[in-house]
């Protein structure tokens, strides 16, 4: 990556963090919740019969209650454990008591193979709408751009798994005009905030 582009993309993390971490914890927790809604009131949602969700950490929309729902309504459910410095999988739970924090204090689940989530189904859905997955970052713009917090987890994942629906949930701060992009970055497909979606 060109180191001018490292630079500016490291300096709008930093700021885009700290936007998000400054608005109240109990504004947040409302807002989550009226994103949680707005999600669960979807056509796509109600369609989905898979959904791939990371757990929310720190100031991100919490998407602890709509991973219980999620698994209330029957869905099957996968949540992401990091296995190496360039890999994540996922894995499906039945409940969030039963992941475990990592060293970075995320919640994870247990890496059981037969829970791994079979990337040979996807190929055989009808839609890609019926797979959901629901993607973390600091800040995204209307043309559906996302920075995440630099690892490449989910733009090497997104790139190779094509039948999906990719969601990211956002608080309005976290919407900026332009965030910086290289041509490995991968777009989502739809952004819910707790006012609005672009897509």
């Amino acid at each position: 990556m060109n180191e001018d582009l490292r630079a500016v993309k490291q300096e709008f993390r930093i700021r885009a963090l700290a936007a998000r971490d400054n608005i109240p914890e109990s504004v947040r927790a409302e807002q989550s919740r009226a994103i949680t809604g707005m999600i669960l009131q979807t056509e796509l949602y109600e369609k989905a019969r898979y959904i791939l969700s990371y757990v929310s950490f720190g100031s991100e929309v919490d998407t602890r209650e709509l991973i219980r729902r999620a698994i209330r309504d029957q869905k099957r459910v996968y949540i992401p454990r990091i296995m190496d410095e360039k890999r994540m999988e996922f894995f499906e739970i039945q409940d969030l008591g039963s992941l475990k924090r990592n060293t970075f204090g995320i919640l994870e689940p247990e890496p059981d193979p037969v829970r791994l989530f079979p990337y040979n189904w996807h190929l055989s859905l009808d839609r890609a709408e019926e797979c959901v997955v629901l993607v973390p970052g600091l800040a995204f713009d209307e043309k559906l751009h996302r920075i995440g917090y630099g690892r490449g987890y989910y733009d090497r994942f997104l790139a190779g798994f094509r039948k999906k629906m990719s969601i990211a949930l956002a608080f309005n701060e976290q919407i900026a005009d332009d965030v910086p992009v290289r041509e490995t970055d991968e777009p989502v497909d739809l952004i819910v905030t707790q006012e609005r979606a672009y897509f």
